[in-house]
Order: C-alpha cells, then sequence, then structure tokens
C-alpha cells in the first residue's frame, strides 16, 4: 500500500468526496467502484483511513453470491 494522501492523489480525492456525500446512508463498494473507476476500493478506503479518516465500514450481507460491504464517513482524526 502506498498509503496515498487525497489531497495529492485525484483517486482517493474522488473516492473520499464520494464517501462524503453519501451522507448517512453511505455507499456500498459497488456503487464506489463505479464512480471511481477503481479496481481496489477497499485499499482506497485504507488508505484514507491512514491519513486520519474515519470510515465505517458494515458488512450487509450477500446477494447473488457477492458479499456486500456499506461505507459511511464519520469524520476525521486529526493528530
Amino acid at each position: 500500500m502506498h498509503n496515498g494522501d487525497p489531497s495529492r492523489s485525484i483517486r482517493l480525492s474522488r473516492a473520499l468526496n464520494y464517501i462524503k456525500s453519501a451522507g448517512g446512508i453511505g455507499c456500498t463498494t459497488a456503487e464506489l467502484q463505479s464512480y471511481t473507476g477503481s479496481m481496489a476500493p477497499a485499499t482506497d478506503i485504507s488508505e484514507l483511513r491512514q491519513t486520519g479518516h474515519l470510515i465505517e465500514c458494515k458488512s450487509e450481507g450477500a446477494r447473488n453470491g457477492r458479499r456486500i460491504y456499506r461505507y459511511k464517513y464519520q469524520g476525521r482524526h486529526v493528530t
């Protein structure tokens, strides 16, 4: 993992903005991937967490044999 920074990465900036815009409903992995075009949205989330962003992830079970995860933005922890 590169431990990227959304202020310097268009990919991470798009992911962060999309998760924030989803509000209290959050967004699924598939929605995030569709919006950003990223092939590794879970890795993008991990990188955002490394820069202090608090992102909750909850499993919503499975549909069509695929696990569904929903991400919600919870703010930022500043060190």
